[in-house]
């Protein structure tokens, strides 16, 4: 394991205090990409997945106000638990692209339920490039959701300008 960044080190240092067992950590950022991937591995994890990903979310928050704190210009950090962020991103495209093609049969807009800003990023990302199809994120705070809009919905031009 190579040395760790200061948020690594902090998300280290919170999963010790946590005592939950033995885990190793390792880190990935991409040039191409803002984020900072903190990969946990180990009996540790299965603690920390017996929470639902409220757990491994609410590290994940820390992590980040932790490392705004360090720099204003710090990367967004994401907690993998035993690689489930993997598993989690393919869950969301399929979703996202069985919703367009929902929204494309219907010509009607079709809302996801509520998800976290990186769920709603991984939506919004997956159908950028989709022809005919936009999203847009609605609501407020926990309840925050992405709709899908076929063109010809009413809300598409709204949804079109949101992308850009």
């Amino acid at each position: 394991m190579g040395e760790l960044s200061a948020v690594g080190s902090f998300v280290q240092g919170a999963v010790e205090r946590m005592g939950l067992g033995n885990f190793e950590i390792s880190e990935n950022s991409e040039e191409s990409s803002d984020l900072l991937v903190v990969q946990l591995r180990g009996s540790a994890c299965s603690v920390l997945g017996a929470g639902g990903v409220r757990t491994s979310e609410a590290l994940q928050l820390l992590a980040n106000q932790a490392a705004k704190q360090a720099s204003v210009d710090a990367d967004r950090v994401v907690i993998d638990v035993e690689g489930n962020a993997d598993e989690r991103e393919d869950s969301l495209t399929a979703l996202a692209g069985k919703a367009a093609d929902r929204a494309s049969d219907s010509g009607r807009s079709v809302a996801l339920d509520p998800m976290n800003s990186r769920d709603r990023r991984i939506v919004h990302v997956a159908l950028r490039d989709t022809a005919k199809i936009a999203t847009m994120s609605m609501g407020e705070g926990r309840y925050r959701q992405v709709l899908i809009v076929p063109e010809g919905a009413s809300e598409y031009g709204d949804a079109q300008a949101s992308q850009s």
